[in-house]
């Protein structure tokens, strides 16, 4: 038992005798076996070994400092240690939780970073973080979380995590979760590290974030083109909002913020994705009305506009084949919401699908909203009257698109002549359904000049048959 007593003495000089009898300390490591109990009161506590407990910890307003000279160290616990002060002083290796943690008082990195290795370290309400250059809380998974009221904070940085926030509104009780997973998109990166900060009132904030990094997070960015970017759906799809990087202070800064979500940082020649933040397509009678917005837009050449065949489509293409309709110029970069549209005058009948192709400006391209596209329904509108079009293009070489109306199903006959009046072609012989039809006419084999189309459309019904005469002219 003296040689105990002797072994501990420097540290545990004011700790009741029992409870010296109840932990162990073997290389320079601690265990607290289950059933014991061991209080610290206001002592430190140096560790060059891990840190073992299934027992009971009280850390009042002690210190455990964990100074190795070499390999990590380890905090392992049965049910969520509790700590007051952690002090990483060590010349080599980090401090590694096997465990969630909670920290009431200050987590200080003099040498050494601290691995979260998947876990959750809790500063709750008082905790802190104190973090040198090198030396940080670090963990390709796992979280570092703290909850602070914020009713007009002023350069809060809070708990130390490296958000700071300023805003004359009352922000309410604000939770800031700190990782440092990578987040990506468009095969871009940001740095190692994110914030998600989600206060109780988030809306008319005109709030200033300061985003405090650290050069071993840079993930291999350039720091000088560092901007901040924000996700309101976890880190699925990305807005840039901008900033002013601060290179020397490590920081990067934006004012006029409205609303929090998850922030991270990213380089502005490897931005993170383009929001796209709707897009709609609408029926208006035989048209189908396409609309879209940006939320930001970074290196954005323009939109292609694609329609997928349907079901046996009338007006060619294979069924499920994506077909080019249109192409909308984009606005390149941008920091505000931008609004586009097209129409689709000359949509084929059924459920067709349409879908945007988003090109950047070296080539890439992005699908919105997926490859599948979203989908919408043209009802054919049966004419009220029998009609035969002007041609179109006209003139025209070789080619030219004649449409027509039927109210009726009919018997149609529609034929070319030449200004002779002998036949050069016969388009339609055949029974045809009420419509809207149209027929294409490739005039390669004919000299140029003026010809003329005629139709005639007799009704199955027996009433009177409908016929026409239009002009063209062929210029090659």
């Amino acid at each position: 038992m003296n040689k105990k007593i002797k072994q501990i003495r420097s540290v545990l000089f004011s700790v009741s005798l029992f409870i010296l009898f109840s932990i162990n300390i073997s290389g320079q490591g601690f265990t607290n076996g289950s059933g014991n109990t061991f209080s610290l009161g206001s002592l430190t506590f140096s560790l060059s070994g891990n840190w073992s407990n299934s027992g009971t910890f009280t850390p009042g307003t002690g210190t455990v400092v964990f100074n190795g000279s070499s390999g990590n160290q380890t905090i392992s616990n049965s049910s969520g240690e509790s700590f007051y002060n952690i002090t990483v002083n060590k010349a080599s290796g980090d401090l590694q939780l096997l465990n969630n943690i909670s920290v009431s008082g200050t987590v200080t990195l003099t040498s050494g970073d601290l691995d979260l290795n998947g876990n959750t370290m809790n500063l709750g309400t008082t905790g802190t973080i104190s973090e040198t250059p090198g030396n940080t809380v670090k963990g390709t998974s796992g979280t570092t979380t703290a909850t602070r009221t914020l009713n007009a904070p002023t350069s809060d940085n809070v708990a130390g995590m490296g958000a700071e926030i300023t805003s004359a509104a009352n922000l309410g009780s604000t939770t800031i979760t700190c990782g440092h997973t990578v987040q990506t998109g468009n095969d871009n990166s940001s740095i190692l590290k994110y914030f998600d900060i989600t206060p109780t009132n988030n809306t008319g904030l005109s709030a200033t974030l300061v985003f405090h990094y650290d050069d071993s997070e840079l993930n291999g960015l350039t720091e000088s083109e560092l901007q901040l970017f924000k996700s309101t759906d976890g880190g699925s799809t990305w807005t840039l909002m901008g900033g002013t990087v601060d290179v020397n202070a490590n920081t990067v800064t934006l004012t006029g913020i409205d609303g929090f979500s998850r922030w991270t940082l990213g380089a502005s020649s490897s931005p993170l994705p383009v929001e796209l933040t709707t897009f709609t397509a609408e029926v208006n009678e035989t048209e189908v009305v396409l609309k879209w917005e940006t939320e930001t837009e970074v290196n954005n050449y323009g939109f292609e506009i694609e329609r997928e065949a349907p079901l046996n489509p009338p007006k060619g293409g294979k069924y499920g084949e994506w077909i080019k309709i249109g192409f909308i110029e984009g606005h390149g970069n941008s920091n505000s919401p931008k609004e586009y549209s097209f129409t689709d005058e000359n949509p084929p009948v059924g459920n067709i699908k349409y879908r945007l192709k988003q090109i950047d400006n070296d080539g890439q391209f992005e699908y919105y909203p997926n490859t599948s596209g979203i989908e919408v329904e043209v009802k054919e509108i049966l004419p009220t009257e029998y009609q035969l079009f002007q041609n179109y293009p006209n003139p025209f070489n070789p080619s030219t698109t004649i449409k027509y109306a039927l109210p009726f199903e009919s018997k149609v006959r529609l034929i070319i002549y030449n200004s002779l009046g002998e036949i050069i072609a016969e388009l339609v012989n055949e029974l045809q359904s009420a419509g809207n039809k149209e027929v294409m006419w490739n005039a390669n084999n004919v000299a140029s000049g003026v010809y003329i189309y005629k139709i005639k459309a007799v009704p199955t019904d027996g009433t009177k048959a409908f016929t026409a005469i239009k002009k063209m002219i062929l210029l090659r």
